[in-house]
């Protein structure tokens, strides 16, 4: 018999996160000693200060100095400005974590893109734009305890060690994100106009940090007209010029974490969506990526369920009666497919991408995640429909009981140690 989850607990070690490189700042001074041998004047005598005998004029004395010298700085921020560097920095060690389900060696495609910021000022201005605002929040919050929270959390506390190079908290950091945040935009209407193979990634993933920026700035709809600006380039990957087979890592990170939103896009509009990815690109490397990768780690499975949700006819305007019982059988197929969804299986098949032993976190998140397309579903059948009417032998699906479960699995999750894990769960985010 295999191994219990405790069990393996004890005998699997959590993997380290990986660790950014520091960057080597122009300002900091480093203090170096310097042995210097002075020769004494002629006919002087030296005391040796110490106990012991004095020396004579044919001795030398070893002067120790303290010397403060520059260190050699990074090319990559060389003609960066200091709040500049910090952010890239910041950007780095925090930000970068939180784009992916397991910040590990080898396994962040977005922090391996921080060194063409020296090559695309597009890129270099939208990263300094997310991490500038992160900053504001961040220095927004307190570093004692409040009402909130019984101790500050690990980013602020990062934060204000790694800021503390600088001599203080960074004052200006809303403006420097606004700033960022402004160059940035002029940039991309420009590369926009002349998207070519070369550089459609670039534009892609700026894209994208756009999508996160107007995310933690407001919250509200602009966030979908960067969607939109997304899809349209989305389409030109299709084409024989831009096609890659196999994709890319970095492609597959950007599509994925695209997808994502896409989907969470979808459930708020109340119009008729775009397919996400033209037919010549193959969608499943996509899903699976984004169920490993992105940090809300939904299963590939209900992805695609969502997707196939979203490829049904419009209802509300004018549909018939065939065409309303059409949709409702359409999407009783779909709930089921969401119903027979296993998160014990799907999270054993997914512990060999998982440097954790996080299988009783997976379940959870997994479960959470159908109850929430089961939930959606559902929302589109009449409440007296056979699959949702719990006076029905069909009914498939009691959303009072289901809600009220989602409910037991929040307090659950509130009540047990936070960890990276619960990064990806909807009831933990």
């Amino acid at each position: 018999m295999g191994k219990s989850y405790e069990e393996r607990l004890t005998t699997k070690e959590e993997a380290k996160t990986h660790d950014a490189p520091a960057i080597t700042w122009e300002s900091d001074l480093v203090v170096a000693p310097s042995t210097k041998t002075m020769e004494p004047a002629a006919g002087t005598v030296i005391e040796d200060t110490k106990e012991g005998p004095a020396l004579g004029s044919e001795a030398k004395e070893e002067v120790a100095e303290m010397v403060l010298h520059r260190p050699l700085v990074d090319p990559l921020v060389n003609d960066l400005d200091r709040h500049s560097r910090y952010y890239l920095y910041h950007f780095a060690t925090q930000l970068c974590e939180d784009m992916v389900v397991y910040d590990m060696p080898g396994r962040n495609p977005i922090r391996d893109i921080i060194p063409a910021t020296s090559a695309y000022p597009l890129l270099l201005h939208v990263i300094i734009a997310n991490s500038a605002f992160h900053v504001f929040n961040l220095s927004r919050n307190p570093m004692g305890q409040s009402a909130y929270q019984a101790r500050p959390s690990s980013c602020l506390v990062a934060y204000y060690q790694a800021v503390s190079r600088f001599g203080a908290p960074l004052q200006s950091s809303y403006k420097d994100a606004l700033t960022a945040k402004t160059n940035a935009l002029s940039l991309l209407a420009k590369n926009v106009a002349t998207v070519t193979p070369s550089n459609i990634d670039l534009i892609l993933v700026t894209i994208l940090l756009f999508v996160n920026y107007t995310l933690v700035e407001s919250g509200k709809d602009k966030w979908k007209v960067h969607m939109d600006g997304a899809l349209s380039l989305i389409k030109l990957l299709g084409e024989p010029a831009y096609l890659q087979r196999p994709m890319s890592r970095l492609r597959l990170t950007i599509l994925s974490d695209l997808l994502v939103f896409y989907v969470l896009g979808s459930t708020l509009s109340f119009s008729t969506m775009t397919k996400f990815v033209p037919d010549t690109i193959d969608l499943e490397p996509i899903l699976r990526y984004a169920e490993t990768n992105n940090y809300l780690s939904c299963p590939a499975p209900l992805l695609r369920i969502m997707l196939e949700s979203f490829e049904l006819p419009d209802s509300r305007d004018g549909a018939s009666g065939d065409l309303r019982e059409h949709i409702q059988e359409q999407v009783g197929v779909l709930l089921q497919r969401a119903l027979a969804f296993d998160p014990i299986t799907w999270s054993c098949d997914f512990e060999p991408t998982s440097p954790f032993e996080d299988l009783k976190q997976r379940v959870r998140i997994a479960s959470a995640h159908r109850s929430a397309v089961c939930i959606y579903l559902a929302r589109v059948l009449p409440c007296t429909h056979p699959l949702l009417d719990p006076a029905s032998d069909t009914a498939l699906v009691n959303l009072t009981t289901l809600a009220k479960w989602f409910l037991e699995l929040f307090s659950l999750c509130a009540s047990s140690p936070r960890t990276s894990h619960c990064r990806g769960c909807p009831a933990c985010s």
